[in-house]
């Protein structure tokens, strides 16, 4: 007799036997569903048993031909393929593999992290991992948000405090440079202390760059962060690429981040000038929220991140909880 719904309870049900009694149904055998599952005779005879009893049924019977399965087992057989089927997708979830994953990452950043991190990392993410698309997205007043909902996986930010629940990875240390044309006067005073120099580029109008802050964008004016004199500000905007340009064809002097002003300085054939003040010292991080710690994909992303920067034979950085500044390079 049958066992009704009632007694068939799938919460006593061990799902260990699924895996045994697809291949059961698969191979019509005992000793070859073992086999498949690296079992011992005993062990499959075992497990047999128990799915009997469990469905009070063979499930296998002997004919004339060999052995059969019974109309219950044949009737089990697409359920049981289905059911491991989304067993395993399930517990794929939790493993990631590159060389096959197909999936979005969203990372966000300002154009100095496209400049200094993204640039060098996107050729690194195809050959690593091409199915992977990379949505990059302008940090903005939401980003903090927007990272504890999940509309994005992890940002690039420089030191400051963080909100409760973030986590943070040191990817690089920068300081800043000033940059003019070949042949500025300027150059006469490029033996000059940092302090001195800046006073000397004071006289002559400035591109300064812009950085999405708590209350939208902010202009980056070293001379107001060092209590200085202010130079005039010619230009403001958010493009470094903009500034080094802008700088090439004219009088206009800029005071950059040493990382991204060296990047378009060699594109472009500016000067850069060494500004080597303490103060405007800053790291430069990749930053992310707990809900998103333990996610295999999104920590995959920040690891190839942070391998970047790390030297041959070198650690990365353990992740840290630092604090954020009100402005973002």
């Amino acid at each position: 007799m049958l066992k009704t719904d009632s007694d068939l309870d799938p919460a006593g049900f061990d799902l260990n036997l699924l895996r045994y009694l697809r291949a059961l149904v698969d191979s019509a055998s005992v000793t070859r569903a073992g086999v498949t599952l690296g079992m011992s005779q005993p062990a499959a005879s075992r497990a047999v048993a128990r799915l009997r009893r469990q469905f009070a049924d063979p499930l296998l019977v002997r004919t004339g031909r060999g052995y059969v399965l019974t109309p219950l087992a044949e009737q089990l057989a697409p359920g049981v393929r289905r059911a491991l089927a989304a067993a395993d997708e399930v517990l794929a979830a939790a493993i990631f593999d590159p060389a096959i994953a197909q999936r979005r990452l969203c990372i966000a950043t300002t154009d100095y992290g496209m400049s200094t991190v993204l640039l060098d990392l996107l050729p690194k993410l195809r050959t690593a991992a091409p199915g992977i698309r990379l949505q990059v997205d302008p940090w903005g007043d939401d980003t903090v948000a927007a990272m504890e909902r999940g509309a994005l996986d992890c940002a690039l930010f420089a030191d400051g405090p963080l909100p409760p629940d973030f986590h943070s990875r040191r990817l690089f240390e920068d300081g800043y440079v000033l940059i003019c044309r070949r042949g500025h006067p300027l150059l006469a005073h490029s033996s000059s202390p940092a302090r001195g120099l800046l006073t000397a580029a004071a006289a002559y109008p400035q591109f300064a760059a812009r950085y999405p802050g708590q209350q939208g964008l902010v202009t980056d004016d070293v001379y107001r962060r060092l209590n200085m004199v202010p130079a005039p500000m010619a230009v403001e905007a958010p493009y470094f690429y903009a500034g080094a340009r802008v700088v090439q064809n004219s009088d206009l002097v800029a005071v950059l981040p040493g990382r991204v002003a060296s990047i378009w300085a060699d594109a472009v054939g500016v000067v850069t000038l060494s500004v080597d003040i303490a103060a405007l010292r800053f790291e430069y991080r990749v930053i992310w929220h707990e809900r998103a710690h333990r996610d295999p994909g999104v920590k995959w992303l920040r690891e190839l991140i942070a391998r970047q920067f790390v030297a041959p034979g070198a650690h990365i950085a353990p992740q840290s909880r630092p604090d954020m500044d009100d402005a973002s390079p």
